[in-house]
């Protein structure tokens, strides 16, 4: 089972929206199981899944001291991959156990100043748990290259991988949560729907670089 925390000590980096949209479009792609986590007391992935017509992917409800229990009722039940949707503040003991049992931390950005400060705190907590962790820019600006910018402050500022699909601000993100979908199934071959599958490969191939080590070290041993 693969762990995908989704870290963001910021409201409004698009956490929730993110880990959504890329555990329905990992389903798509994989056919494999996909859980949610929901860890954030505001309940938005929850409210999301009941709204959903589909059962899957499965989004379960837990107090962050319940985390390594939520984790093994999904390891148990054959779960492939999943994602746990964290808190948007700043409290040390649920961001750094959310990194810590992770196999890959994101860390959603959005494009203004404030954003990118934020950033600061989560690239601490995946510092002290030695989690791998990569961020993507979120609520990109239509058609402007101040999102290239942001892309190379990123990396200069806290030498992180950062995914090259910028996710642009787009309305069609927010619309597919009015009845529970994703982008991904509400309008597949949108502009929105194609960064969300492009941005979660590469977040596929940074997790498949993270795997392959731990997998030769089991091997070796």
């Amino acid at each position: 089972m693969q762990i995908i925390s989704v870290l963001a000590q910021k409201g409004g980096a698009g956490k929730t929206t993110l880990t959504l949209h890329w555990a329905v479009e990992v389903q798509a792609q994989t056919g494999k199981a996909v859980a949610v986590i929901d860890t954030d007391p505001q309940r938005t992935a929850v409210k999301w899944y009941q709204r959903r017509a589909q059962e899957t992917p499965e989004v379960l409800q837990s107090e962050p001291e319940q985390l390594p229990k939520a984790l093994e009722f999904c390891r148990n039940k054959g779960v492939d991959y999943v994602f746990v949707d964290t808190m948007p503040r700043v409290e040390r003991w649920p961001s750094v156990e959310a990194a810590r049992v992770a196999d890959l931390v994101v860390i959603p950005c959005g494009p203004t100043v404030p954003d990118i400060e934020s950033v600061a705190d989560s690239v601490e907590i995946v510092k002290r748990t030695k989690t791998k962790a990569v961020m993507v820019l979120n609520n990109g600006v239509p058609g402007s290259g101040h999102n290239q910018k942001v892309i190379g402050v990123l990396e200069r500022e806290f030498d992180l991988p950062v995914c090259p699909v910028v996710v642009i601000r787009r309305t069609a993100l927010f619309h597919a949560f009015n009845d529970g979908r994703a982008i991904g199934e509400l309008a597949p071959s949108s502009k929105g729907a194609q960064e969300i599958r492009k941005s979660w490969r590469w977040i596929a191939a940074q997790l498949a670089a993270e795997a392959e080590p731990k997998a030769r070290r089991k091997r070796v041993g």
